[in-house]
């Protein structure tokens, strides 16, 4: 249900930019940057780029299309990996208006589930959905900037909504606030340093912390992001060679393609891993190529990673997320493991939705992540999430163990354990790992290492492993698809 420009209400819009400014202190970074450093390349896209002046003034130009439009205070966008996103991303910032990013993936039914649960109605989206009020893209462009737009915002003011990437239960809507963003992007600098004179290669989706925090960071820091629509391991290595690439952000299936590609250092400072644990293999080849990759731990609630490991750190301290501070602990340890804890300017106050939830998503100050590790000399380990934990008759079994194990078999591309019920038990782990050809002899002789309760019931092979749209193993589409299969 498209919605159209309604323009008798400027005058009224006007009076309201006079209003809320006197609580807005800050001065957005993209009108910063468009002021320090006007003709420096913002976005690059294919053969487009924007400077930091052209993209706030068309940034501008849409932010005044949206105010004309008596908008709700909270919309969704619903944005693809291009250029006129990035716009409306910014446009919505500079408007004040809070974004729901939602997954360009999702049914209509997904879509209208979550926006219900905060009680949002209009999107922009490309897709004309029935249920909801559809703003189509290209409709924000029509105008030109409103010269008297408000510039400063208050850093408590949620900047962007998102709901968990969690795939049991109810899905939770984390809001991150101006500050939130602008701490997140103080820790990672700290850990990924880069600067203004970065490339930062952007392939991770906008709808998702990882890619959207990358485009907050450009117009806090002033560096250049490098818009990728879609992965391309050729095309992005074409890109590190000839565009002098810096940075980049990956999770590691879209790293083991890379360097099926041939992937080689060239200017790259960092590739900054996260979403899931890098295998040691994917490490070693990495460590030969002398590549600069960190792995990270953080999730939506922390506003992207909130702990990272140097490649020093790779070396000393093999598998582990980087060195712990005052704000990470591990509560109640069990033989060294238990709940990992963080707090920070990063992470978020509390969930829109279900606000029951947050009533054991906080103990004292520190945030429950729902993930399970161990420090060890000062370093953060991860074991896995406590809903991938598997206990059977008792004993705490972590999947991610067993699949670093099957993981060794060159041949294996990919696995996942996960949970099967089982009446003597309660649940006991069973195996489904990528590949073209059968292992599982190979299989039982790698598992022989360690305990007999931790070793799969049984083995599945199968082409392709069902995954999430950032590339990440998806384990429920996997327990799912296992059981009908069994």
């Amino acid at each position: 249900m498209p919605i159209r420009i309604n323009q008798l209400t400027r005058l009224l819009i006007k009076q309201a930019r006079i209003l809320i400014k006197e609580r807005r202190s800050v001065q957005h970074n993209l009108a910063v940057q468009a002021l320090k450093r006007p003709d420096d390349i913002a976005i690059q896209f294919n053969d487009s780029t924007l400077t930091f002046q052209a993209l706030y003034e068309k940034a501008s130009a849409v932010s005044d299309q949206l105010l004309e439009m008596n908008l709700p205070s909270r919309i969704a966008i619903q944005p693809d990996n291009q250029l006129n996103s990035v716009i409306i991303i910014h446009g919505l910032i500079l408007a004040h208006i809070e974004m729901v990013m939602v997954n360009k993936h999702l049914t209509e039914h997904e879509v209208k589930r979550q926006l219900d649960s905060i009680d949002v109605s209009i999107i922009i989206t490309e897709n004309n959905y029935t249920s909801l009020s559809c703003i189509m893209p290209e409709t924000l462009f029509a105008g030109a900037a409103d010269r008297t737009a408000v510039t400063t915002y208050n850093p408590e003011d949620i900047l962007s909504i998102m709901f968990t990437s969690g795939t049991t239960g109810v899905q939770k809507a984390v809001p991150h606030t101006f500050r939130n963003h602008i701490a997140s992007a103080e820790r990672c600098k700290e850990s990924f340093p880069y600067d203004s004179e970065s490339k930062w290669l952007l392939v991770l989706p906008l709808y998702h912390i990882s890619g959207l925090s990358v485009l907050l960071r450009s117009v806090i820091e002033g560096f250049t992001v490098i818009l990728f629509e879609k992965f391309d391991a050729e095309a992005i290595i074409q890109s590190i060679q000839e565009d002098g690439v810096t940075h980049i952000s990956l999770v590691p299936q879209t790293l083991e393609w890379l360097l099926a590609a041939d992937l080689e250092r060239h200017k790259l400072q960092g590739l900054l891993i996260g979403g899931a644990k890098l295998d040691a293999r994917t490490l070693e080849e990495c460590l030969k190529r002398e590549l600069p990759v960190y792995t990270s731990f953080g999730m939506t609630e922390t506003a992207s990673q909130f702990i990272t490991a140097s490649p020093d750190d790779m070396i000393n301290h093999p598998n582990s997320v980087g060195p712990v501070t005052d704000d990470i602990k591990v509560a109640a340890p069990l033989n060294g493991a238990g709940e990992i804890l963080v707090r920070g300017g990063n992470v978020m106050e509390g969930y829109l939705y279900p606000e029951e939830a947050n009533q054991v998503a906080f103990s004292d100050d520190f945030f429950m992540t729902g993930d399970i590790g161990q420090v060890k000399n000062g370093y953060l380990y991860v074991l896995d999430r406590r809903k991938d934990l598997i206990i059977s008759g008792g004993e705490n079994i972590y999947p991610s163990e067993i699949e670093q194990l099957v993981l060794s078999i060159p041949d294996v591309s990919a696995c996942s354990v996960v949970g099967i019920p089982d009446e003597k038990w309660g649940e006991v782990p069973a195996l489904v790992y990528e590949s073209d050809n059968e292992h599982d002899r190979q299989i039982d002789e790698v598992l022989q290492n360690i305990a007999k309760y931790k070793r799969p019931v049984l083995y599945k092979r199968i082409s392709e492993l069902q995954r999430t749209s950032n590339g990440k193993i998806s384990r429920h589409r996997v327990k799912e698809w296992l059981l009908n299969e069994i």
